[in-house]
């Protein structure tokens, strides 16, 4: 089970998927949004600070499902680009962790509820 499939088991059919591996993040406004780690490196080359991007628009994001790629373990990327985007990647998910009501990893098809819910909003972190 992939991240996408365990949040629509969670919660359901979502309307709108919003896939920052291909669309803007200027346009972030769904009830699922995957691939945020892709949507990072898009902001980076605009020269954008992913954090304060989200912060801004943190009242949209607060009805949304968050998914994205764990790229801050392993081999350290060679380029300078690529540091920045692991870097700049970890800090958004600790700034979206923070303010979501509930976490969980999903990996090997397991999830793991690392934030349980104590609030009414349903910002969630996969």
């Amino acid at each position: 089970m992939g991240k996408r499939d365990y949040a629509v088991r969670l919660y359901g059919k979502f309307g709108h998927v919003c896939n920052l591996s291909h669309d803007d993040p200027e346009g972030i406004s769904a009830g699922l949004i995957t691939s945020i780690h892709d949507g990072v490196k898009t902001l980076i080359a605009r020269g954008v600070n992913p954090v304060d991007f989200m912060a801004d628009r943190i009242d949209i994001l607060r009805d949304c499902v968050i998914t994205g790629d764990e790229i801050c373990g392993g081999v350290v990327p060679a380029d300078a680009f690529g540091r920045k985007w692991r870097d700049e990647t970890g800090r958004l998910y600790q700034f979206l962790a923070n303010e979501a009501d509930i976490v969980d990893r999903v990996f090997a098809g397991l999830p793991l509820r690392l934030k349980p819910c104590t609030y009414s909003s349903t910002l969630t972190i996969h």
